[in-house]
């Protein structure tokens, strides 16, 4: 009955709806700026007296329906610039085309001058301030004016959003508090597959910002967007082409003095052209780059010291530290295809993005095994290769009384790490009675004996690891607009969505054995210089070419053994490969996977008058995921081999539904002033490795590791506030929202007490929380120009944003009790929680930027603040994690010498202030890394 009615429901509006279409009209146009042309997009279009609306997209483009017949007025406004209105004669049935051109609004007494900073300030207002959702923008000119390193440093720059870095470069977004597997990235709305083999998050670090038009940051969302982003969906647009022959070539080459190279270099291009009466359009572009990121690093883990280990503040003493060199190059390769086809009411286009990025790594290490009393040596020579392709084809027709769009797309991600070779030399007995562990790192180097006649080559490692994951997507959207009187307007709006993804991860690794490096040694006494028991000492692999100064600023010295030499452990490698063994245990951490998702939606944009929007609406997903792997049981046999027992293959499917509602509200209490309000549910998808159905019994570390397919997925309240003031010179910002988590999962670590083979082994695997885990922040946000002013102040643009963000979760931990006085004597343990906030959740973070823009020179300088965040939990507090407040400064300038050519110069991280990271309540360091500074020099040409 229920589904009868709203059929029945539906007929009715569709048959209200056409024949109301049969007695109006149409308006459609194109809006540009005034001085140069460009679109405007976010402008907002309204027909006077109505609540019958629309605003620009990317391309300046418009069209109003349900336009009554008759003389009517249509307003176009666009924050910053002058709002027109034009009358015009609207016919039955028919479409009449309105196109116009704003100037920006003057001020007394002073000539107008359009920069390319305040075009990129009012573009990113005005898209912001039109979306029926809460969104932050990044805009087309402020990316292409001064431009970031890669697409995750652009986005940073936003309200609530922290940045992951690898060896000093922004890969991952953190969105309100939330770590990036909760967060979902999409390019033109079709998602980018996750690059990471254990969970769901993206490396953005492939993506360059040369290739995009604009970044959209939606922090509530809607039904017609994947329901699965509970921090939110980061979507990238990419450029289509303009009217005529466009084309620009950018060339940098850079300096870092880190390594004191000047090996950085940096190189874009785009060309682009219409043809067929502009009908089609075809723009390419291309970009390469390569980065030193090598870095000076610390490492250290603490341990309690035992005769306070049932104190309330334990003492800390220092376990292990680790004194890194390492060395990196990246390079990266980019390019993209954009080709559209106007017809005469809609579109098609095919858009085709390919990034990648390839990694050459050699890090040394000097590691102070105090725990062990070791000190080890070890090089790491690792190569990572990080692909991502999407390729979609799309359309929009306008149908008169309903508009379709539909797109299908298939998408790649793919991270293959060939190899990384770990060699390890190692000195036993290695430091002397009076060496200080309790008092922080610095003190360790003084204790060591640094004995390196006895220093001997212990064991090589060689790893390999790939995954891909590959997703094939089909959707389809219906919008009808209505108008069922003057004051109340708007659209329906329904689709459906399927994704089909495949994923798949293959782990190896071959080593050597415990004695097999001393018996190569035994048997080629000739070949190396060896201790007196025919041990290989660390001299046969020295780099006499390479040296390691200033390391840390001087903090502490790498030595005194020279730097280990890569050349030559690969050709010891490659010579005596035969004597190396699989290690079969890491194939248990192979696996197959596929999720389906299913979803359809229902929403409406309701229109009352011109200052209230309300946006109600649902989402239906149906998830189906089917994962295959090993269960197995390593062990060690009589020459010392892992091999797999008990091996056999198992698989798992799950299928769960979910219903989501979902509502928006829109008030504009003024011209200058509007509340927006939205109530959500979204959830989020656990990890991929957590749910494969896999098993790894370790008998010989007594440890059981395995994965759980019938993991519950996380569900979430969503509710969000935000408060906008703006004008003529700018926007300010006040938003605050609350998220309740439930069925959050984590990898809990147990004791097996129940009677068999296994029992006291300890047991990692993933569960869900029996607890609600809260996320709540306040955002603030500034953006204004000073062009009131009197020159030279006039050239003035600054931005400015602040987050607060606080969390509440639980996690589980482990209790040694009592031991049972009675055989068989066993320690009891008691499994307790304790509370802490979201790990990777920054408390404070804000980013500030003072542009300046006069003639021909156009500059800014930005600072970038991350507070400390929780990022490993221990057993007490003393033992968490934390990475700390990170500070960075960047400049950026261009200067015109010519109409078509600039010069442009970049100093990133000019203070050279180190990401560092410590422990607990004692704040000693866990980790210190400095990657200097870096500034490029280029050139800008368009033609």
């Amino acid at each position: 009955m229920k589904l009868r009615m709203l059929l029945f429901t539906i007929l009715l509006f569709i048959t209200c709806n056409s024949i109301n279409f049969a007695q109006s009209g149409e308006v459609s146009g194109k809006i540009t700026d005034g001085s140069d042309g460009s679109a405007l997009w976010g402008t907002n279009i309204m027909i006077a007296g109505t609540s019958i609306g629309t605003t620009t997209d990317m391309e300046g483009k418009y069209r109003l329906s349900r336009v009554p017949t008759g003389n009517q007025i249509v307003v176009f406004k666009y924050l910053g610039y002058r709002t027109d209105s034009i009358k015009v004669v609207i016919l039955s049935g028919k479409t009449t085309r309105v196109d116009t051109k704003l100037d920006l609004e003057a001020v007394a007494g002073q000539e107008v001058i359009v920069t390319a900073q305040l075009q990129g300030q009012a573009a990113a207002i005005n898209q912001q301030l039109s979306s029926n959702k809460i969104v932050n923008v990044v805009s087309k000119d402020r990316i292409e004016e001064l431009p970031d390193q890669n697409a995750a440093e652009s986005v940073g720059r936003l309200p609530g959003i922290s940045i992951q870095r690898d060896a000093g470069e922004g890969t991952k977004l953190v969105v309100r508090g939330l770590s990036p597997k909760f967060n979902s990235v999409t390019v033109n709305g079709q998602r980018i597959p996750a690059t990471d083999a254990q969970n769901r998050s993206v490396d953005l670090s492939m993506l360059s910002s040369d290739m995009l038009a604009g970044i959209e940051v939606f922090k509530a969302l809607t039904p017609d967007l994947d329901a699965d982003a509970v921090g939110g969906t980061v979507n990238f647009q990419v450029k289509k082409a303009d009217n005529g022959w466009n084309s620009s070539l950018k060339l940098q080459g850079g300096y870092i003095n880190q390594d004191k190279a000047y090996d950085n270099y940096r190189g874009n291009f785009a060309v682009s052209n219409r043809f067929l009466e502009n009908k089609l359009g075809v723009l390419l572009t291309g970009n390469i780059q390569r980065a030193n990121r090598g870095s000076d690093i610390l490492d250290a883990s603490y341990l309690f010291d035992s005769e306070n280990k049932n104190a309330t503040a334990s003492k800390i003493i220092v376990g292990n530290l680790n004194l890194g060199d390492r060395r990196e190059i990246r390079d990266r390769f980019g390019a993209s295809l954009v080709v559209d086809y106007e017809l005469e009411n809609g579109e098609i286009m095919l858009s085709s993005l390919y990034g990648r990025t390839d990694r050459d790594e050699v890090r040394r290490r000097k590691r102070y095994r105090v725990d062990a009393a070791y000190v080890e040596y070890w090089l790491r020579n690792r190569e990572i290769n990080i692909d991502m392709f999407t390729n979609s084809l799309s359309g929009k027709h306008n149908f008169g009384w309903f508009n379709v769009s539909w797109q299908g797309s298939y998408s790649y991600s793919g991270s293959d790490m060939p190899f990384s070779h770990d060699s390890q030399f190692r000195e036993i007995g290695a430091y002397n009675a009076d060496l200080v562990a309790n008092k922080g790192p610095k003190l360790i180097p003084l204790g060591a004996k640094n004995n390196l006649e006895e220093t001997i080559f212990k064991q090589d490692f060689i790893d390999s690891e790939t995954s891909k994951d590959k997703d094939f997507t089909g959707q389809f959207d219906i919008k009808m607009p209505f108008s069922l009187f003057a004051d109340i307007t708007g659209e329906f709006k329904f689709g459906g969505k399927i994704r089909e993804k495949n994923r798949t991860l293959d782990k190896g690794q071959f080593m050597t054995l415990a004695f097999t490096i001393d018996n190569i040694g035994k048997a080629n006494p000739g070949d190396f210089v060896t201790t007196r028991e025919g041990k290989i000492k660390i001299s046969n692999f020295y780099d006499e070419s390479y040296t390691i100064d200033d390391f840390l600023n001087g903090q502490y010295e790498f030595g005194p053994a020279k730097p280990l030499d890569r050349d030559k452990l690969e050709a010891f490698k490659n010579k005596y490969w035969s004597s190396y063994v699989n290690n079969h245990a890491f194939d248990l951490e192979d696996y197959e996977a596929g999720e389906s998702v299913y979803a359809g939606y229902l929403m409406s944009e309701i229109n009352v008058g011109p200052d209230l929007m309300i946006l109600p609406g649902f989402r239906v997903e149906r998830t189906v995921t089917s994962y295959k792997s090993k269960f197995g049981q390593a062990k060690v046999d009589e020459d010392g081999i892992v091999q797999l027992t008990n091996s056999k293959d198992t698989v798992g499917t799950v299928g769960y539904n979910e219903f989501l509602p979902m509502i928006h509200i829109k008030y504009n209490f003024t011209r200058w002033m509007d509340l927006r309000l939205a109530f959500t549910k979204t959830l989020s998808r656990p990890d991929y490795f957590n749910l494969v159905p896999w098993e790894r019994v370790l008998s010989f570390e007594g440890t059981i590791e395995r994965g759980e397919p019938y993991l519950k997925h996380t569900k979430v309240w969503n509710y969000d506030a935000y408060l906008t003031f703006y004008g003529n010179f700018g926007l300010v910002g006040i938003g605050g929202y609350y998220k309740k988590l439930r069925d959050i999962d984590y990898l809990r670590t147990s004791r097996i007490t129940t009677p068999g083979p296994t029992i006291g082994y300890t047991l990692v695997s993933p569960e869900n929380s029996k607890y609600d885990t809260e996320v709540k922040g306040l955002e603030i946000e500034v953006q204004t120009n000073l062009r009131f002013l009197p020159e030279p102040f006039d050239g003035i643009v600054l931005y400015a944003n602040y987050s607060y963000i606080d969390s509440k979760t639980f996690f589980p931990y482990l209790v040694a009790g009592k031991r049972n006085p009675r055989p068989p004597f066993n320690f009891t343990f008691i499994d307790s929680v304790r509370e802490a906030r979201m790990p990777g959740q920054a408390e404070h973070i804000a980013n500030f930027t003072f542009g300046y823009e006069k003639g021909d020179f156009s500059g800014r300088v930005s600072l970038i603040y991350q507070g400390s965040a929780l990022q490993i939990i221990g057993q007490r507090a003393e033992l968490d994690g934390y990475s700390d407040a990170f500070v960075r400064w960047d400049f950026a300038a261009q200067y015109k010498i010519i109409k078509n050519l600039a010069l442009q110069f970049n100093l990133n991280n000019f203070t050279n202030l180190p990401e560092g990271s410590y422990l607990g309540l004692e704040s000693y360091p866990t980790k210190e890394e400095y990657f200097g500074w870096t500034a490029d020099l280029g050139i800008k040409y368009e033609f």
